[in-house]
């Protein structure tokens, strides 16, 4: 059967709501300061590993978005993702690190396929900041650093920020996002997601896993004037 598909909303509001500002530092700051939960998952992910993302968070500043995961069951061997949809155009790509994981977001009103990924090891030893240049995907080989993205498998907390210049919000200031664990080898499929997608039922599935079935829309805190937009 054809799923039915939707979104999470990147949606800029009016200046000043945001609920605060996270200390990158692998530490979830509370809803004080992150809002509540932009998106919550409660099917388990795969069973090999025995992690399953929870709840998907995401605030800014007048510089940064913020976006944060939280996961029961991580683990320092396995990997993270934040995949994020801002602007027109995008990567409907395998995964960026190569697992087996395809990026398949859907084209709607609010977007259309990521432009940014953050991915990393969650034992803090290497995270990347991937751009979309409109045929590929950039920025391997630069560690951006645990100042950044931070994961902390001790508490089950990852989170990351991006630059609003980075990410160049749309016009319409909406967008998607999606948070996804994988292994460390890429053979390796998804392990789990929020919002949901269905995981991987073996360690090295003989097919792709794909990133299309995030829940909402949800309008999230983002303040309008701090976006540099097209």
């Amino acid at each position: 059967m054809k799923r039915l598909l939707s979104v999470i909303a990147i949606s800029a509001v009016s200046a000043g709501i945001y609920a605060g500002t996270p200390t990158i530092d692998g530490t979830f700051d509370g809803v004080s300061v992150w809002g509540p939960a932009v998106a919550t998952n409660s099917n388990p992910g795969f069973s090999g590993a025995g992690a399953t993302a929870t709840d998907l968070y995401v605030t800014d500043d007048a510089s940064y978005v913020y976006f944060g995961a939280q996961i029961s069951g991580l683990a320092g061997w396995m990997s993270f993702g934040f995949a994020i949809d801002s602007q027109s155009g995008g990567g409907n790509t395998q995964e960026t690190w190569g697992r087996q994981i395809n990026f398949s977001f859907p084209t709607n009103s609010v977007g259309d396929a990521p432009d940014v990924v953050i991915r990393g090891n969650c034992n803090n030893s290497w995270i990347e900041q991937h751009t979309w240049n409109g045929s590929a995907w950039q920025g391997f080989g630069t560690n951006i650093g645990t100042s950044e993205a931070n994961s902390n498998p001790s508490t089950g907390w990852i989170e990351c920020r991006v630059a609003k210049s980075v990410l160049n919000m749309r016009a319409s200031k909406q967008g998607q996002v999606e948070f996804y664990l994988t292994g460390d080898q890429n053979a390796h499929g998804l392990f789990t997601s929020v919002p949901y997608d269905t995981p991987c039922a073996e360690w090295n599935p003989s097919s792709p896993q794909v990133l299309s079935n995030p829940s909402g829309p949800v309008n999230l805190p983002v303040a309008l004037s701090a976006f540099t937009l097209e």
